[in-house]
């Protein structure tokens, strides 16, 4: 009688559905063959990421008590063929429920057509990024909507309005304000720097930073 540990994998967070669905057919295949199940460790990381930490986690139990690594699909453990065979010679066995006949030749054979995939995937969304690119900027305001922009103008004030060391340069200008009568933009940010006020990043004063400031 085999025993597994099961590993399932979605890449964000928000994919739970696609990790129900793993955990079901790792059941299912159990109930089918009258295996052991020991555990089933679930991680939500980029496949590209070959660090995870549960999936190390369940390698290393695999290795230490003779389980074998049980997937669904062999995209859920890598799409990269040499990450694969990297697994297999430091003894990790394998079992694919989708590659059944999962073994040396066909590890090659489907680690290289995911590895394939994954580049595909990767060089169509950058065509489709530059073609977007060419008629419209990414990442600019004007391609927000007029309530995104208010929203972002707004955030964008309260973080200013809330900052300690906003608030204190912004008391420093009211006192020197009171104190003169006037504002000098130039003579602000000069003692400003000198009694060592900061902006809201950290940076020293300009006589444009305390312009808007006020």
């Amino acid at each position: 009688m085999e025993k597994y540990i099961g590993y399932v994998r979605t890449s964000t967070g928000k994919q739970v559905i696609g990790l129900d669905e793993q955990t079901n057919k790792i059941y299912q295949f159990i109930q089918s063959t009258g295996d052991t199940l020991v555990e089933i460790v679930t991680e939500q990381q980029s496949g590209k990421n070959n660090n995870r930490v549960k999936l190390e986690y369940a390698t290393n139990l695999c290795i230490k008590h003779g389980y074998t690594l049980l997937f669904t699909k062999l995209d859920r453990l890598s799409r990269e063929v040499e990450f694969l065979f990297t697994l297999r010679n430091k003894g990790v066995k394998l079992k694919c429920i989708e590659l059944p006949e999962l073994n040396t030749l066909t590890l090659g054979i489907f680690g290289s057509v995911a590895q394939w995939e994954r580049e595909l995937i990767s060089s169509r969304t950058k065509a489709a990024l530059s073609q977007v690119r060419l008629h419209k900027k990414l990442g600019t305001p004007e391609n927000l909507t007029l309530e995104a922009r208010t929203k972002g103008a707004q955030s964008i004030k309260s973080n200013r309005l809330e900052n300690e060391n906003w608030k204190k340069a912004k008391m420093f200008i009211d006192h020197f304000q009171m104190k003169h009568g006037y504002i000098n933009y130039n003579e602000i940010s000069r003692q400003l720097n000198q009694n060592g006020y900061k902006t809201r990043n950290g940076c020293k004063f300009s006589s444009g930073i305390v312009r808007r400031l006020v």
